[in-house]
């Protein structure tokens, strides 16, 4: 779930939204399980996966998002993100993935390039939480996966 905090941060760019941002919840429980929550503007996302005027289908966003979000355990082996579905609020989507994550999430890699490639300021926030533990990573044009300490 998107924190408070995430949320007032997308709604305060408001309108024609002048910052490129995205906020994304990555958690972890003690038996593996990973949920990932990205929160983005539907008509940003619309227009990196070709349909402007809305959300392209979940299998075309799906495609999107393996290519621009990944990651990896602490032995640097990618983890299987299943698609959990994508929801739209206002002029935000959320798109959910899950999967499981051996070792949990300290010391995992994560990479969250969703948009780079579409605009020079995009920058994307990633809050990480698990078990006794949490962590923000930055992300923008040109950068690679950061490890979750």
């Amino acid at each position: 779930m998107v924190s408070r905090a995430a949320a007032l941060a997308l709604a305060l760019a408001g309108g024609a939204h002048p910052l490129h941002t995205s906020v994304t919840e990555v958690s972890s429980d003690d038996r593996g399980a990973v949920r990932v929550a990205i929160r983005l503007y539907a008509d940003d996302l619309g227009s990196a996966t070709g349909a402007p005027e809305a959300p392209a289908a979940d299998s075309a966003v799906a495609r999107y998002v393996r290519g621009r979000f990944a990651l990896r355990d602490r032995t640097d082996r990618p983890v299987l993100l299943r698609w959990d579905g994508l929801t739209r609020h206002d002029d935000a989507v959320v798109i959910r993935l899950e999967g499981t994550l051996s070792g949990g999430l300290a010391g995992a890699r994560v990479a969250n390039l969703l948009l780079t490639e579409r605009f020079r300021d995009q920058v994307n926030v990633v809050r990480a939480s698990w078990p006794g533990g949490s962590a923000t990573l930055l992300f923008t044009r040109g950068d690679a996966g950061k490890a979750v300490r």
